[in-house]
């Protein structure tokens, strides 16, 4: 009768721990409970990026993960079509977890040297150990030991030699082996921001 009793209060005790610990791991989002990783469609992309799918898909490979995905609506104040219309900036970002994973930003700009665009963008970013890739006129990711910053310098204007700045930061570093990706969708968002400020010379004309 000792025997029965002390079995079954043994059996209660690894039920309740075996509760305990699905209700822990239901709570924290951990095997065997973890939710599936979110994805974010083209559809749901902010103008920075238009529709496309491969900026969908980069995102998709690019970001840590997280059960859902939260792109909001997109700020941006688009160029007009005057000569002498040097006003343009965009800014978007991609949030999970309750928190920002990426920010997208781009602003039209002058005046400026491949030295002086690259230690701005840097002092934005807290970025750092910028290495150069070609796109536009200059670009620059940071090393793939710190990967966070992409960033791509288009020109845009004769009027003051008027260009486009247009950086990614992630909030963490991504993977080492995702810098192609966080290069293209630099210029994914490059490429979209010379189309919405209706540049009028090609991204990639030299410096005066």
């Amino acid at each position: 009768m000792k025997l029965t009793k002390k079995r079954g209060i043994i059996v209660l005790v690894v039920l309740v721990l075996v509760a305990a610990w699905a209700a822990i791991s239901y709570a924290t989002n951990t095997p065997p409970f973890k939710k599936a990783r979110g994805t974010i469609e083209a559809s749901e992309l902010c103008p920075s990026f238009g529709t496309s799918q491969e900026a969908a898909d980069i995102l998709n490979r690019l970001l840590p993960y997280a059960p859902s995905y939260r792109i909001p609506r997109e700020f941006h104040q688009y160029r007009g079509l005057g000569e002498t219309d040097l006003r343009h900036t965009s800014s978007c970002s991609v949030n999970g977890d309750g928190r920002r994973l990426l920010l997208v930003r781009t602003e039209l700009a002058q005046g400026y040297t491949e030295e002086t665009w690259t230690k701005e963008v840097l002092g934005n970013t807290n970025g750092r150990r910028p290495e150069s890739f070609d796109a536009g006129r200059w670009a620059f990711t940071t090393t793939p030991e710190i990967l966070r910053v992409g960033a791509v310098y288009s020109a845009c204007l004769p009027y003051a030699d008027a260009g486009l700045s247009t950086y990614i930061r992630l909030t963490g570093p991504a993977p080492a082996d995702r810098l192609d990706d966080l290069r293209r969708l630099a210029e994914i968002a490059a490429e979209q921001a010379h189309e919405d400020a209706h540049c009028t010379i090609p991204a990639d004309t030299p410096a005066k």
